[in-house]
């Protein structure tokens, strides 16, 4: 897919998805949590098969057109969700790691699986490339309502006689999928399909073509007749729908034209054919193995030509099935069809830290060496900040929802920033009616680097406990639990008791060095309840020698980007890596480095379940196994604004985190976020993404050249 998040994906089923009599079979599948996401939001999501990738094609150029595919179906207004079977989990959405795995293996390695292999693999953990039966059969589990392919199997030139039909056929008059596809392959008996399609009940039409020609794969014109023809988008969505309210059980066949400047020759292709098939039957090839073999065998005689016209036509489905399944979600959400975004009340994370009016100075003239009281150019720029107040908003925009405890004061520096604050965040911040509200100046040199900031943040000493407590209800259902250092100490020490009593993870941004080490001066029962931390060096010294109650000393203040001193780095980790499940050890520019413990670290699993949102169990018997890793920060061009990077990096990284993604993916939509940050002229941009379709593309561009050093 071209997102391809994830190195390890979730048994998960997304809820309200998986259709009734499939409910049964949710745990063996394992959807990923972006798929999962965007079919609960109702947006438009294009199915695809791997059979391109495992038997079609030979590499490199399966995985070169099915990441084409991919792309194309994303620029066309859809998300891709590539299906496959690994391993004998079934895969609905893969990977790049695993597309790579699966378009590397020989035909032996992995079986070109149909309906019927589909329990064989399953049960005996064996990998396969789907092909449109089954892969038509996964995707009305998953409610996916539209498929991209090549062109479908049929009634083979002998099926009169030897009674071989593709259980494609079959498929299409029982599982209502609609499938978009360049007809039925050239190597069939296209008549005896059509006429076996129309026994089956199901509805075939051509895709823009006005005498309803219906195409046969490499050429545009089998000869024989669709009953129906389809002019665009909008006639397709509507006959899927009026299929679907009908609650007919058989699917949709649309046959869209090769594009003409790909076609073939159609004497050409059919000689090839005749070839393919008299050496097919000499080297006594049959069964399901018919199909490939002529692929390969036409590809060879042709000299690559049937290859390029494949590919063509492949891009072509995809595009017009995302233009199509595009159509049909505006439709649905015109009818009111389709799930609230957001997510639900109980799965709603909490923040509770500092509110700030930042005014950021960027200097036009040169920094003098001593301040000598002249008067200086400078851009003036005021935001709202506070790295409580910038991770709420950051989650708000990036996962749809948020609570968030903090206060400002009674004044127009108050008045200011709660106008910036979105107003769905504003229920739980205290106006305070005696203290200051607080600003925050930031000095910057003229290439954007931040030279001193000045502040007055006594306004939050007023989060006081008795504050806390009245917000309970918010503790008891939340999924995580954020807590900044600007807190005093008997409020974080409440925080911490709530989360206790209601069994809820924090995660805890140190803010500063200089007051990292507040909540460890409490009882360990109490300081527990931290599970992820996300300082920078300064501050995890800061926070070592407040839990070891040792000094410690460090040579990488000055770490670039050759030389990032990771030995040391690692040992400064390891000393606190048995007091929380996570460590995300923040470097700048150069990248993060992650302390991870139990399962996380060993197996890979996710720290929060993606259908609830909470946080999963630590397993007794991988609690003292740790793992260190390092990613490289991508780079950042265009940059605008360097104040709260760091904190749209916790937002994106928190929401990734209650997606239930890896850790992988959850650093790759940190940077990502961090790099929208950068980008826009506040602390939060206005808008990280158009959509989750464009999340997702852009999060598989990072996930490409992300790499992961296991120290």
């Amino acid at each position: 897919m071209v997102w391809g998040i994830a190195s390890s994906l979730l048994r998960v089923s997304p809820k309200n998805v998986l259709l009734s009599p499939f409910r049964g079979l949710k745990s063996l599948i394992d959807v990923h949590p972006v798929v999962q996401r965007t079919l609960q939001q109702g947006e438009a999501v294009v199915a695809l098969e791997s059979t391109i990738i495992t038997h079609g094609m030979p590499y490199p150029q399966n995985i070169e057109t099915a990441q084409a595919v991919e792309q194309l179906v994303f620029e066309n207004g859809a998300l891709a969700a590539t299906i496959a079977i690994i391993n004998g989990r079934i895969k609905v959405g893969l990977t790049h790691e695993e597309m790579r795995e699966l378009s590397s293996k020989s035909h032996n390695e992995v079986i070109k699986c149909s309906r019927r292999d589909l329990p064989y693999l399953i049960a005996n953990k064996k990998s396969g490339g789907t092909t449109v039966a089954a892969t038509m059969i996964i995707a009305h589990m998953m409610g996916i309502e539209i498929f991209a392919t090549g062109g479908i199997g049929g009634v083979h030139r002998d099926g009169h006689i030897t009674l071989d039909i593709s259980a494609d056929l079959l498929e299409l008059g029982r599982t209502r999928v609609a499938v978009v596809s360049s007809g039925i392959k050239s190597i069939l008996d296209i008549p005896r399909t059509l006429e076996y399609l129309e026994t089956q009940g199901v509805c075939v039409a051509t895709y823009g073509v006005k005498d309803c020609s219906f195409p046969d794969f490499y050429t545009r014109d089998s000869g024989s007749k669709a009953p129906y023809n389809l002019n665009g988008p909008e006639d397709a969505a509507n006959l899927i729908k009026t299929l679907k309210d009908l609650n007919l059980k058989s699917g949709v066949l649309i046959g869209v034209p090769i594009p003409e400047q790909f076609a073939a020759n159609k004497n050409i292709i059919e000689a090839a054919i005749q070839e393919a098939i008299r050496e097919a039957k000499v080297q006594g090839i049959c069964g399901k193995q018919v199909t490939p073999y002529l692929l390969e065998a036409i590809t060879k005689i042709t000299k690559g030509s049937s290859l390029d016209a494949n590919m063509a036509l492949i891009k072509n489905n995809a595009t017009t099935a995302a233009q199509i399944a595009r159509a049909l979600a505006k439709k649905y959400k015109s009818n009111g069809v389709g799930e609230n975004t957001a997510p639900k009340s109980t799965s709603v994370p909490l923040v509770i830290g500092a509110s700030v009016l930042d005014l950021s100075l960027t200097m036009l003239d040169e920094i003098p060496k001593e301040l000598d009281g002249a008067t200086y150019r400078a851009r003036p720029i005021e935001s709202a900040g506070g790295v409580g107040r910038n991770i709420a908003e950051g989650i708000f925009k990036l996962y749809g929802a948020a609570n968030f405890i903090s206060i400002v004061g009674n004044d127009q520096l108050g008045r200011s920033l709660l106008k910036m604050i979105p107003v769905e965040l504003r229920r739980l911040v205290r106006v305070d009616e005696e203290a200051a509200t607080s600003l925050l100046t930031l000095l910057f040199d003229k290439s954007g680097d931040c030279k001193i900031m000045l502040g007055n943040m006594e306004i939050h000493e007023n989060i006081m406990p008795d504050m806390i407590l009245k917000r309970e209800q918010h503790f008891r259902t939340a999924p995580i639990i954020v807590m900044d250092s600007n807190l005093s100490l008997d409020s974080m020490e409440c925080v911490l008791q709530l989360a206790k009593k209601h069994q809820r993870p924090v995660f805890f941004e140190p803010t500063d060095m200089r007051i990292a080490h507040k909540p460890f001066s409490l009882p360990r029962s109490l300081t527990k309840q931290i599970k992820i931390i996300s300082p920078n060096i300064y501050e995890l010294r800061t926070i070592i020698e407040a839990i070891t109650g040792k000094p410690v000393s460090c040579a990488v203040n000055n770490c670039d980007s050759s030389n990032i001193m990771m030995e040391e780095l690692k040992q400064l980790l390891t000393l606190v890596q048995n007091y929380f499940d996570c460590i995300v050890l923040t470097l700048g520019q150069q990248g993060v480095m992650l302390s991870l413990k139990g399962e996380t670290a060993t197996l890979g699993r996710p720290l929060f379940d993606a259908t609830t949102g909470y946080y999963l169990p630590m397993l007794e018997s991988t609690k003292n196994a740790y793992s260190i890793r390092f990613y490289n920060a991508p780079s950042v061009k265009n940059i605008k604004n360097v104040s709260g990077a760091g904190d749209s990096f916790t937002s994106g990284y928190i929401t990734a985190l209650l997606r239930g993604y890896d850790m992988k993916s959850c650093v790759a939509l940190g940077f990502l976020a961090a790099e929208r940050a950068l980008q826009s002229r506040s602390a939060v941009p206005n808008q990280y993404f158009n959509d989750s379709v464009e999340e997702s593309t852009r999060l598989q561009n990072v996930l490409n050249n992300l790499k992961e050093i296991n120290l």
